[in-house]
């Protein structure tokens, strides 16, 4: 599944955090460096499985247990987002490559 943040939502990048404001209900968020991690792939990937993987390899996953609770909390965190409004799935059509521009 691809993710895409929302176009109602401003962030920006604060070093160890991420900080969020949904223009249409108003309010801010501030994620903490993990929340801001997963963010940051969300953005950079937006493939829930390419996320878990970075994911993993970022933490130093070590086994199949702790590759699973990557997956589990990260699922969880993304869905958390999405029912709240702050991305949204991004339609399979949507997700094309880029066309290469002359001199590319």
């Amino acid at each position: 599944m691809k993710w895409i943040v929302s176009p109602n939502v401003v962030w920006s990048d604060a070093g160890t955090e991420i900080r969020l404001y949904d223009t249409v209900a108003g309010e801010f968020q501030t994620l903490n460096p993990t929340a801001a991690a997963i963010w940051r792939h969300l953005v950079d990937k937006g493939d829930q499985v390419a996320i878990v993987a970075a994911l993993t390899e970022e933490f130093g996953a070590q086994d199949d247990k702790q590759r699973d609770l990557i997956a589990g909390d990260a699922d969880r965190f993304i869905r958390t987002l999405a029912e709240a409004g702050l991305l949204v799935e991004q339609p399979v059509a949507e997700s094309v490559p880029a066309q290469r521009r002359d001199g590319d």
